[in-house]
């Protein structure tokens, strides 16, 4: 059994240390998207530099490598731990099996800490949007729109991001309350998109931060 968690880990990592805003870089514009605009390889440097196809083609890849790594690992590690309940209602609500834990963090991991990239990777929020969409595909995709228009009305990604992922913890715990791996998966995502958000956090106090 402990190799299959191996297994999970080290798909997830890979899928994540693919890159597509620096695939995008060099495919469409010939370029290092890291010695570009903020150096960043997501989707907002990747907007802000490029456009906003090459944008898109980044938020969709990043999206996609985070389902991936959630599926492969729901069918290496399929086995609950918890279910869980929602506590506007008591109804019972499914729980999510061990595997989208680890390959969906996993991933995430590999999209802000790339291997082949010397660990020099995105915020791996896009990724972090696939993990849910696999965990609470309703809820991730409503929150996704309210993300949407933050983002449209402040035209600032970091503040949409944040408050997307501290949503989808409130969802986790409002919506799936027990269900132990949905709740650890949405605070190591929380905590790992804080994180890679520090640099962003202080600009945003400070008044500075970059606008779309």
């Amino acid at each position: 059994m402990v190799w299959r968690y191996i297994l999970t880990a080290v798909i997830g990592y890979l899928l994540g240390c693919i890159l597509f805003g620096y695939i995008a870089g060099k495919l469409f514009k010939g370029k290092d998207i890291r010695k570009a605009g903020s150096g960043n390889v997501g989707t907002a440097n990747a907007i802000r530099t490029y456009g906003w196809g090459v944008g898109l083609f980044t938020f969709v890849g990043d999206v996609a490598k985070g389902v991936v790594a959630a599926l492969i690992g729901w069918w290496l590690l399929p086995q609950m731990v918890t279910s869980g309940v929602s506590l506007l209602d008591m109804s019972p609500q499914p729980g999510i099996p061990v595997g989208v834990c680890v390959g969906g963090v996993a991933a995430v991991l590999g999209h802000i800490w790339p291997a082949f990239l010397k660990f020099r990777g995105g915020k791996g929020v896009a990724t972090s949007l696939g993990v849910f969409l696999v965990m609470m595909p309703v809820h991730a995709a409503i929150v996704l729109g309210v993300c949407l228009i933050i983002v449209a009305c402040t035209r600032t990604m970091s503040i949409g991001s944040l408050v997307g992922t501290a949503l989808m913890t409130g969802v986790s715990l409002v919506f799936f309350w027990g269900d132990i791996v949905n709740h650890v998966t949405c605070v190591v995502l929380l905590i790992l998109v804080y994180y890679s958000h520090r640099m962003n956090i202080k600009r945003l106090a400070e008044g500075k931060e970059n606008l779309l």
